[in-house]
């Protein structure tokens, strides 16, 4: 009897312990592979670790990061990924500029480009939340967005005139501006509310087990629509701070920008299934695709070659961590 209870105790002991070791892997491959690759760059690449070109790692970062971090509720919802990104953005950021033009002011002008950000978020929440399919609902209000920009500046490129908004970009704390500054308080709050509210519980619940987040009294157009509110809101604060970066905007911008921010929420570990993310991990990931960029810039790839070798490298990542998360949950 005893060696029978030793042996049952052994079973459960073996599965357990290498759970928690991957587990703990699981967690932990980003931070240690951004660790690595920014020693190994310092080392290898000339001009990598210097003062400036991190403070443009990080300035890149802030305004994939912040969309990435605000995506990642739409993803763990189970509701996949926006595809409407980049127009999204421009229309934040035209709107910003426009409306500080006209006001005087670049504090109304991201108001402005929020409240309109969030306004087609929840129409794209009340449409998901439907029951159609995100991705061609996202698809279709971004082509219906780009158009719109498009026909209305005719192609033109959009400023402010005369009113100062880079200070929005260009104020900067010990060195580093303030859209990093955001970027990091925006991850923050958006990591609070995804695990410690009622909010977060039921995205997580939602993208985990739809049938039973509706069994359990959740709303699923109501859940749905707060994840794309956050998202809407983290188009345009970043919208806002990419205007007063460039100081203007135009409706081909930001071409790449879409691929970016998905490829950051995947590399950070969100489930596209859903149920399982995380904002700072999203946040993370956005960082490892800029500098990943950055160093393949610095080495002087052209840009197929960037989009080439982080492609490839985000398919073996996201590999990896699938791999790891069914192991990690046998």
């Amino acid at each position: 009897m005893t060696s029978t209870a030793a042996g049952i105790a052994g079973n459960f002991t073996a599965p357990s312990h290498r759970g928690s070791v991957v587990r703990f892997i699981n967690s932990y491959t980003l931070p240690l592979l951004l660790v690595a690759v920014f020693t190994v760059s310092a080392i290898s690449t000339p001009d990598f670790a210097t003062f400036a070109n991190v403070r443009a790692i990080l300035i890149n970062t802030s305004i994939v990061g912040i969309i990435a971090v605000a995506m990642t509720a739409i993803t763990i919802s189970g509701n996949f990924f926006s595809l409407g990104i980049a127009s999204s953005t421009v229309l934040a950021g035209t709107v910003f500029l426009a409306v500080s033009g006209l006001t005087g002011s670049a504090l109304a002008g991201l108001g402005a480009a929020v409240v309109l950000s969030v306004a087609l978020g929840i129409l794209q929440g009340l449409i998901v939340g439907a029951g159609l399919n995100p991705v061609i609902t996202t698809l279709a209000v971004g082509s219906v967005i780009y158009g719109l920009v498009a026909i209305t500046t005719k192609g033109a490129v959009v400023t402010a005139g005369s009113v100062d908004v880079a200070w929005l970009a260009t104020w900067n704390f010990l060195g580093i501006p303030l859209p990093v500054y955001i970027f990091v308080l925006f991850t923050a709050v958006a990591w609070f509310l995804t695990e410690h509210t009622l909010i977060g519980r039921n995205i997580h619940l939602l993208g985990a087990n739809r049938a039973t987040a509706r069994n359990s009294g959740i709303s699923p157009q109501a859940t749905t629509i707060w994840a794309f509110i956050a998202f809407g809101v983290g188009l345009g604060v970043a919208g806002a701070l990419n205007a007063s970066q460039l100081h203007q905007m135009q409706a081909n911008d930001l071409a790449g920008l879409t691929m970016d921010v998905i490829a950051a929420v995947l590399v950070g570990g969100t489930a596209v299934s859903g149920g399982e993310g995380s904002p700072t991990r999203s946040a993370l990931g956005a960082l490892l695709i800029v500098a990943l960029g950055n160093i393949m810039l610095l080495h002087g790839l052209d840009a197929g070659w960037r989009v080439f070798l982080v492609g490839g490298i985000v398919v073996v990542l996201v590999v990896v961590l699938h791999v790891l998360r069914k192991v990690s949950t046998r």
